[in-house]
C-alpha cells in the first residue's frame, strides 16, 4: 500500500506542477490577447485554447487537491456525530466518489478513443480533441486513486475520522 501511495503522490505532484505551468500560460495568453486586441490583432483561437487548458488544469489538479485536503468540505452535521458514524459516512462518501471517478475516467477515456478514431478537430484552430480527453481521463483516474487510498487508510489507521 505504501508503494502505491508513493506512486500516487508522485503522479499527483507532477500533475499539479503541469497544471500550474498551464495556468501561467493561460494568464500570459490572456494578457497578450488583451494587449493585441487593443492594437487590432487579437490572438486567433484564444477562446478555444482557454477552454482546453481549463479542462486540463481542472482534471490535473483534482488528485493533488484531494491529497492536500483542500476540496470544499462542509461538515456541519457530520461533526456532531460519534466517531464510528463519521467513519462510516466518510467510507461511504469515499467509496462512492472512487467509483464515480473511476467510471468518469473510463468513459472519458473511451470518448477520447472515439475522438482519436474519428479525427475530430476544433473549429477555429483545427486542433485534435483526443489528447485533451485523455488528459482529463488521466486526471479523473488520479483523483479516483487518491480517493481509494484514502478509503483504504480509513480502515487501516486507528485514529482516522
Amino acid at each position: 500500500m505504501e508503494t502505491i501511495e508513493k506512486i500516487s503522490d508522485l503522479l499527483n505532484r507532477w500533475a499539479g506542477i503541469i497544471a500550474g505551468i498551464i495556468l501561467v500560460f493561460m494568464i500570459l495568453l490572456t494578457m497578450g490577447n488583451i494587449v493585441l486586441r487593443r492594437v487590432g490583432v487579437p490572438i486567433r483561437g484564444t477562446y478555444e485554447i482557454m477552454g482546453f487548458a481549463g479542462a486540463v488544469i481542472t482534471a490535473l489538479a483534482m488528485g493533488f487537491t484531494q491529497k492536500k485536503r483542500e476540496h470544499i468540505h462542509v461538515d456541519i452535521l457530520i461533526s456532531r456525530f460519534p466517531r464510528g458514524v463519521k467513519k462510516a459516512v466518510f467510507a461511504v462518501n469515499n467509496g462512492l466518489c472512487t467509483l464515480f471517478f473511476f467510471a468518469a475516467a473510463w468513459f472519458v477515456g473511451r470518448r477520447g478513443m472515439t475522438l482519436f478514431e474519428t479525427g475530430e478537430v476544433s473549429e477555429t484552430l483545427r486542433m485534435v480533441y483526443y489528447p485533451f480527453a485523455f488528459v482529463v481521463a488521466f486526471g479523473c483516474f488520479l483523483l479516483a486513486a487518491m480517493l481509494f487510498i484514502d478509503l483504504v487508510k480509513l480502515f487501516i489507521l486507528k485514529d482516522s475520522k
